[in-house]
């Protein structure tokens, strides 16, 4: 019973996973990560596979490798989502062109904000609004920045379709000032969240790329099976074309 709810929780988080695709391409990866990845209900999710993963493993003493590695996995990102709940910071930057800043405001989590430092400092060049060929309709906005860190200054481009990410931060266009001479940048900081998190989620691909080519794995024991094997020859034969 155990394996079988650990493992439809497994195909379920792979669901959301892949739903969670075509909300990012549909309204972007802040968007997604705010209702998808960084939402309690998907971090709830990972927290009952990642219990029900390391119970399994203890139970039945699980000694393969590529099992241990996919369990691993759960628990890595589950760690990365807590480092992102516990250390990230998330906000807003309203720059002027020509201005320079070192911080942004960001929320506190209790409904106000805050003044935080940034690891480098911004400067807005210049904003424009990008419209589609032959119309007065935009098809992007875009801010052109200098970014400078450790003395070292280095052109910066931010868009609607274009994230900027520097140091752990990730820079994305939310608005702009009427008279165009103004720009407003989400800020989203995860110094170790994310890193961990993508760790994880490459070990779970790794884990189960290793579990079906594992020669010894149930994949492969099922490929064998005498059924199987006869539905796929039969598959293989009505394919062939006729003479």
């Amino acid at each position: 019973m155990l394996k079988k709810t650990t493992f439809a929780l497994l195909y379920l988080v792979m669901a959301c996973m892949a739903a969670a695709t075509f909300v990012e391409k549909l309204h972007g990866t802040s968007f997604a990560r705010l209702h998808v990845y960084g939402s309690s209900w998907f971090v709830l999710l990972w927290s009952v596979l990642t219990l029900t993963s390391v119970a399994y493993i203890v139970r039945r003493r699980v000694r393969r490798a590529s099992t241990v590695a996919l369990h691993a996995s759960f628990v890595l990102i589950l760690c990365g989502a807590l480092l992102t709940h516990l250390l990230s910071a998330r906000g807003s930057i309203h720059l002027r062109t020509g201005q320079t800043v070192s911080t942004f405001v960001a929320d506190d989590g209790r409904g106000g904000t805050k003044v935080e430092r940034l690891p480098f400092t911004l400067r807005l060049d210049t904003f424009r609004i990008v419209c589609h060929e032959g119309t007065d309709a935009p098809a992007d906005y875009v801010s052109e920045l200098t970014l400078t860190s450790g003395g070292r200054s280095l052109p910066a481009r931010v868009s609607m379709n274009r994230i900027f990410v520097h140091s752990s931060t990730r820079l994305y266009q939310a608005s702009y000032d009427a008279d165009g001479g103004g720009s407003v940048l989400a800020v989203n900081r995860d110094p170790w969240g994310t890193g961990v998190t993508y760790a994880g989620y490459a070990l779970l691909f790794v884990s189960l790329l290793w579990m079906l080519l594992d020669p010894h794995g149930r994949f492969r024991t099922l490929l064998r099976h005498p059924l199987l094997r006869s539905g796929l020859g039969a598959l293989a034969l009505a394919a062939l074309p006729c003479a």
